[in-house]
């Protein structure tokens, strides 16, 4: 059978068991006791090696069983959570994922495993901690049969202590299907499935992976606590295609046995329980349960995402037109459509933007796993908080936040935070703190990394930008502090003494400026010295439609993103002034430059009777006014890309079409302002 048309829910389901492995090795890294988090990775990495062979990528499922090993074993006390141990599995997943990776872009595995699969079978063969599986048994009376015994670990005997003060039964359950019956495992899953609506499922003899996997002859046996009687469950079970036998023992944790086991057949007419209402409930619940799901979430490709947001697109404009023709009619019943067309609209634009919303969390997944690793390379103590996860950010922008996220968080655990030793001498914890935050601030969300660690010194990135050229030492004098520390996002800075293996190579902050240009947001960055630094990303909720204030430049409009605008003002003549060679204006105490718009995007400049309109924009900590010729007004623009034949054309984000059937440009403030600096230097 051909499963190559799975492969992409494949892919999407293997991430989200490799995250989970990474996440509960986080865990489990913290409190080496908790024996639920050993479930939890066996169980991802027993339904990620069962996908993988059924696709085929038998590498990747050869791997993973290597892992359920050794997690079987861990979770039965045979072996002790060890060091490294835990450094093996972390090892593991990044494999996977390495793998995953080639699977998705070749479907190809071309990694050598024996390596880390021998590291696996290593510790499994010498890490033993001397914890039998066999040494806990717990005895189970059976008058046919003898002695049953269920093996044990000190998790399950506490655990049977807990029902038997609860006034449950603990109870081994064996059941019997026909010879050569079809489907084994599921009958053994409608056994379960019974069992769990009769009362706790604790563990089975098979392991139930094995029993999944038909790795059984005809019976199995189920640790049960319940507050049924042993010949209620008789009857339950017997009801089940297949089961020919069902043995119900009490079991004790002291040898000394208890009632004798009920045994009985299909068809010995022992009463108590309905099977039907046994059986038929947990069909029930299970179908229920699958149709909520189904309700909530459906799995969509992007492609039709962004198909559907290009149509919404078009829509947006031509309700743009439809608007401006309503303009000219008198009918009241026509405007009155015209409106209800207006509203729909808007709502059907706002309902496909929030289909591109993805929770930030996607991307923060990966930064506890990242900080763990870079921490040790540095040989430092990091503590990561996480805040905001459930922030909503456009799917388009999520793929490209990640990258100077990384930079961000890499500095601050290299640069940013001082060694443990340092920081008990300035009277700190040894253990540095970083916190990762998103939040919505109107219609941005801002994503701050900030550190509590040595923080930005003004004076070494001034004599750092004057070493390298820079700046020049009349520049470096005027500068102030957050002017000095702003430096860092200049391309090839850095004051890193020497190269690390987690930066320090003169590269990370400019590409942080320039991906966040790229989306029309900005960086600023606050520091304190001796106390720490925050890094804030401001991202506009989405790039596919905007608000904008349009102006003429000349005979063309433009649209300027109406985050980038501070406010809009009227200018004499006279109040322009010539610094350097630069025209400026003084606005309340501070001073900024002036840009003729027509002649910034090449057109012709015009002559202005009486006041200027003028501007103002800014992006990150860098502003200015434009004069321009006249002003339009506000309008949500859908952001269309220039052809890739005009190559790349500075100052200029994009185009939208206006409801006249106009094209506008989109200017890129961000990119007007940062040349507008570079001039200046």
């Amino acid at each position: 059978m051909d499963f190559s048309e799975y492969k992409d829910v494949f892919a999407a389901e293997a991430r989200e068991y490799i995250q989970s492995l990474n996440e509960n090795l986080l865990e489990f890294e913290q409190t080496p006791q908790d024996e639920q988090l050993i479930t939890e990775m066996f169980r991802a990495a027993h339904s990620l090696k069962g996908m993988a062979g059924t696709m085929g990528y038998t590498e990747l499922a050869d791997l993973t069983h290597h892992m359920e090993n050794l997690l079987d074993a861990l979770r039965n006390d045979q072996i002790a959570a060890t060091g490294e141990l835990i450094n093996t599995l972390f090892g593991s997943v990044d494999v996977l994922e390495v793998m995953l990776n080639e699977v998705i872009s070749t479907d190809h595995i071309s990694t050598d495993t024996t390596l880390i699969k021998e590291q696996l079978a290593e510790i499994l063969d010498n890490q033993s901690s001397g914890i039998a599986l066999g040494q806990a048994r717990a005895d189970v009376d059976s008058s046919e049969q003898g002695a049953v015994t269920l093996p044990l670990n000190e998790y399950d005997r506490e655990l049977i202590k807990e029902a038997f003060a609860k006034d449950l039964h603990a109870l081994a359950v064996t059941v019997v299907l026909r010879d050569n019956v079809l489907m084994k495992s599921v009958r053994a899953y409608t056994v379960f499935q019974v069992l769990e609506r009769l009362g706790t499922v604790v563990k089975s003899v098979p392991s139930a992976e094995d029993i999944d996997e038909e790795r059984f002859d005809d019976r199995f046996t189920v640790l049960l606590f319940s507050h049924h009687s042993k010949g209620d469950i008789q009857d339950a079970l017997l009801g089940v295609p297949e089961v020919i036998e069902v043995t119900v023992g009490e079991v004790t944790l002291d040898g000394s046995g208890s009632s004798p086991v009920e045994t009985q057949n299909a068809g010995s007419g022992a009463t108590g329980v309905d099977v039907a209402s046994i059986l038929a409930p947990a069909g029930r619940g299970r179908a229920e349960g699958s149709h909520r799901i189904i309700e909530r979430f459906v799995r969509v490709e992007t492609e039709r995402l962004d198909e559907l947001n290009n149509l919404v697109g078009e829509l947006v404009i031509s309700r743009t037109q439809v608007t401006e023709i309503a303009k000219h009619l008198d009918g009241t019943h026509a405007r009155a459509a015209v409106a209800q067309l207006d509203r729909v609209t808007t709502e059907l634009q706002y309902a496909a933007m929030k289909l591109r919303m993805v929770p930030v969390k996607q991307v923060f997944d990966r930064f506890p796993r990242m900080v763990r690793d870079l921490a040790k390379t540095a040989g430092k103590e990091v503590n990561l908080q996480v805040v905001g996860e459930d922030t909503e950010l456009d799917r388009s922008l999520m793929n490209q936040i990640g990258d100077p996220l990384v930079h961000l968080i890499r500095n601050a655990v290299d640069h940013g935070l001082e060694a443990g030793d340092v920081r008990r001498r300035l009277g700190k914890p040894a253990a540095g703190r970083i916190r990762l935050e998103a939040r919505h601030e109107g219609s941005h969300v801002v994503i701050e990394v900030a550190d509590d660690g040595r923080g930005i010194d003004p004076k070494r990135v001034k004599d750092k930008a004057l070493n390298i050229g820079l700046i020049t030492r009349e520049q470096a004098a005027k500068l102030t502090d957050a002017e000095a520390q702003a430096l860092i996002f200049e391309a090839g800075f850095s004051t890193t003494e020497e190269v690390t293996d987690v930066s320090g190579r003169g590269v990370g902050m400019d590409a942080v400026r320039a991906a966040l240009d790229s989306m029309n947001g900005s960086v600023d960055v606050r520091s304190e010295l001796g106390k720490g630094t925050t890094v804030a990303l401001r991202l506009p909720l989405t790039l596919a439609i905007i608000r904008a204030l349009l102006v003429r430049a000349d005979s063309e409009i433009c649209a300027i993103p109406i985050q980038s605008v501070r406010e809009n003002l009227r200018v004499a003549p006279k109040a322009i002034k010539t610094i350097h060679g630069e025209r400026v204006i003084t606005l309340r105490n501070e001073v900024l430059p002036i840009l003729d718009l027509p002649q910034l995007l090449g057109f012709e400049t015009s002559e202005h009777q009486g006041d200027l309109p003028i501007i103002v924009v800014e992006a990150g900590s860098a502003k200015a006014g434009l004069i321009i010729d006249e002003l339009l007004g506000q309008q949500e623009v859908v952001i269309k890309s220039l052809s890739s034949m005009l190559g790349d054309i500075q100052g200029v984000a994009g185009a939208t079409v206006l409801g006249d059937g106009t094209v506008a440009l989109i200017l890129d403030v961000s990119a007007v302002l940062n040349e507008l600096s570079a001039d200046h230097r």
